[in-house]
């Protein structure tokens, strides 16, 4: 894998400009972080692929006996890596949108050993169309992470999932630059993934993520709120507040807690619970 084969984001994945959820807001957190992290990585394995010699200062233990296969060996781990934070990323979103009570039907299927992939699927089914190209994307990104994490796992798409996305390889191609659905599923059975690979999947996995939480219109109900007050531990924080807080101050000191623990539930927090009428 060349570091210049790096997959890019695609075009449809816009900047955020609309207000979003507190679950949309972690995961693109968090997979933007990873991402970064992955991107600083293929910059410095190319300069190692490329004879840069370690710093005599980096008191490591680094002696090659080639440094391009020794560059592309761990540019693989790193590209594994990120894949793994991703499926976890999408894992905790699909978790805090099934603690809303619109999802709780589909909660109610789960047993305790409904699989990560089968979650995405089950909530998903709620407010997306059956036949959208983006659920089996990112059933196969779980799948790869289990394959990565567990060597005798035997992960794969189920036939009416794989013949989705291939049924959409034209769209797929145009939409995440040039990609080639059938390339990259040989890539995942060969556990072989190239960073044009990672990169779309988690391209599919945010626009995926976005699409539900566009689905979701953003109202919570108070019950809604109250579950992820609770699903995001904020209710003890807000007893300390109380506590420690003089009245006169208190509204400021709920706003700097959602700011810093849970800025995307601030305004739902404050139409069900304004703390100037308490």
């Amino acid at each position: 894998m060349k570091a210049g084969s790096a997959g890019s984001i695609p075009d449809d994945v816009k900047s955020d400009k609309i207000v979003h959820s507190e679950a949309l807001h972690i995961l693109l957190r968090d997979i933007g972080e990873a991402v970064f992290a992955l991107n600083t990585a293929v910059v410095g394995l190319d300069a190692v692929e490329n004879g840069h010699n370690k710093p005599t200062a980096l008191d490591i233990s680094w002696q090659p006996r080639n440094p391009k296969i020794a560059a592309r060996t761990s540019r693989k781990f790193i590209v594994e890596s990120v894949m793994i934070h991703a499926s976890e990323a999408i894992h905790q979103f699909t978790l805090a949108l099934s603690k809303l009570s619109r999802f709780e039907p589909a909660r109610a299927k789960w047993k305790g050993n409904t699989t990560t992939s089968e979650k995405i699927s089950t909530i998903c089914a709620v407010v997306l169309d059956k036949d959208d190209y983006l659920v089996p994307a990112v059933v196969l990104l779980v799948h790869w992470r289990n394959r990565i994490v567990h060597a005798s796992s035997n992960a794969k798409l189920k036939h009416h999932e794989r013949q989705l996305l291939l049924n959409n390889r034209a769209i797929i191609c145009d939409r995440y630059r040039g990609l080639d659905i059938s390339e990259l599923l040989k890539h995942f059975e060969a556990q072989r993934p190239t960073l044009k690979d990672a990169s779309s999947l988690i391209a599919m996995t945010i626009n995926l993520a976005r699409k539900m939480d566009c689905a979701m219109q953003q109202n919570l109900s108070k019950e809604e709120l109250d579950s992820w007050l609770d699903h995001y531990r904020i209710w003890p924080m807000l007893k300390k507040v109380r506590a420690e807080t003089a009245p006169g101050k208190y509204r400021e000191s709920v706003r700097r807690l959602f700011r810093s623990q849970a800025p995307y539930l601030l305004d739902a927090y404050r139409a069900h619970y304004d703390p100037g009428t308490e």
